[in-house]
């Protein structure tokens, strides 16, 4: 396949995307750990009563998810970047669209807003458009490939 054999580029925008996949790394995987950690939200000065309407009974699946996906995810990213894998800005762009995911339905189910809810939606809408414009020649290069390819 055409993809693992192509490396992407470390430019300008790969590395604002991976300082941001960091920045979101650290602050996913201490919320993580902190919900895996005190299920009942106590760390972090939540209480079960706002995930009523859910479908979880406390956050330790909450906290899987956010240190799994969004913490250790986001650093797994950054590293294929280092490595200048041709993934690297199609993973980051999931990880951004699904932050701004997350923080939507997060919004939708505890309906209490707190100024980390914009902060957060935001830093996943940077990732995800840094990584476009980090991807895109990748994808034109694939794209041209293909093309090719179906006309020989």
């Amino acid at each position: 396949m055409y993809m693992s054999s192509h490396r992407s580029r470390l430019d300008i925008w790969g590395k604002a995307c991976m300082g941001l996949l960091a920045f979101l790394g650290l602050g996913a995987l201490a919320g993580g750990i902190a919900l895996v950690a005190r299920p009942d939200g106590s760390i972090m000065g939540f209480d079960v009563s706002i995930l009523a309407g859910s479908p979880f009974v406390d956050f330790l699946v909450p906290g899987l998810i956010l240190g799994g996906l969004f913490g250790v995810g986001s650093f797994a990213t950054a590293a294929l970047g280092l490595r200048h894998a041709a993934s690297a800005p199609f993973l980051a762009f999931a990880i951004g669209f699904g932050q701004m995911l997350w923080i939507a339905i997060e919004l939708a189910i505890i309906g209490e807003f707190s100024f980390l809810h914009p902060t957060m939606f935001t830093i996943g809408m940077l990732i995800a458009g840094t990584a476009v414009r980090w991807g895109w020649p990748t994808f034109e290069a694939w794209r041209h490939s293909t093309r090719a390819r179906q006309l020989a």
